[in-house]
């Protein structure tokens, strides 16, 4: 007990030196700092005087910048910190008001439909079967075949899968995707089918149409729960079909699965 004692008095006597040494470094700090360095000139003697002042005065410049470097190197670092923090925060802030102004852009189906905002929640591409997952199903009325419209009201896909809370869509590209279709402004049509290069490719046109580069493909009145006159895509390339018997136009789509956060399901007329 007793060699506890002591060895416990000692570590106390430790901590008081060393405590003692770092304020006596201190203080010597503010001693070298704030002295001034011509009064050792003043009232020394001849050369040591001299030297004292010098030495004092070469002192007070290196702890000057020491501090200045240290206290500086920690102001700069705190800046960078708080300059992190403020642009994180400002992009957040924009992303949340780029949120909040998507809305939907189709005025003519929305005044004619019921439409519902849903947000993305899960992207799948894999093989050729493009999906996307939903925030929303049953618990808001979707249904299997109902049309998925991006922002500017251009068709997506249909809805694949409805459960309680989560939804599937299968996107226009996915090989197992059935639309009817036509050219817009023209009695040409066909099935827009999902290729399995990931295309959308408008099949079975009449042999003596003559859809061009450029041309747009609507959806047409054979779909139940699709409107017709909803916007597919455009034309990039006009071919014969294998066989010979019909015309095919590739399509270029006019939005990207990868850059999606909200969509829109036409839920029914009003």
């Amino acid at each position: 007990m007793n060699n506890n004692i002591l060895s416990n008095s000692a570590k106390r006597l430790l901590a008081r030196k060393k405590r003692a040494n770092k304020i006596f470094i201190f203080l010597l700090m503010i001693l070298l700092l704030w002295f001034p360095s011509h009064l050792i000139n003043q009232y020394s003697f001849g050369f040591v005087g001299a030297e004292s002042g010098s030495l004092a005065t070469q002192a007070q410049g290196f702890l000057s910048g020491w501090l200045e470097k240290m206290f500086g190197k920690e102001e700069e670092t705190s800046l960078a910190k708080e300059k992190e923090v403020l642009l994180q925060e400002n992009a957040a802030l924009k992303e949340t008001i780029r949120q909040k102004n998507i809305q939907f852009q189709d005025s003519n189906l929305s005044s004619a439909y019921n439409i519902k905002e849903l947000k993305v929640i899960g992207k799948d591409n894999f093989l050729n079967t493009p999906l996307l997952f939903l925030f929303g199903g049953n618990d808001v009325q979707l249904k299997k075949g109902m049309p998925v419209l991006d922002q500017q009201g251009a068709l997506l896909g249909t809805i694949k899968e409805s459960q309680e809370k989560i939804s599937q869509v299968i996107l226009t590209p996915n090989h197992d995707s059935r639309v009817g279709a036509k050219i817009a402004g023209s009695d040409w049509d066909g099935i827009l089918e999902g290729n399995r290069d990931l295309r959308a490719v408008l099949e079975m046109l009449p042999l003596d149409s003559q859809p061009k580069v450029g041309d747009q493909v609507i959806t047409d009145n054979r779909n139940p729960d699709v409107p017709a006159g909803i916007l597919l895509g455009t034309v990039s390339m006009v071919r014969e079909s294998d066989d010979h018997l019909f015309k095919e136009a590739v399509l270029d789509l006019p939005w990207d699965s990868g850059k999606l956060d909200k969509v829109w399901v036409v839920v029914g007329r009003k």
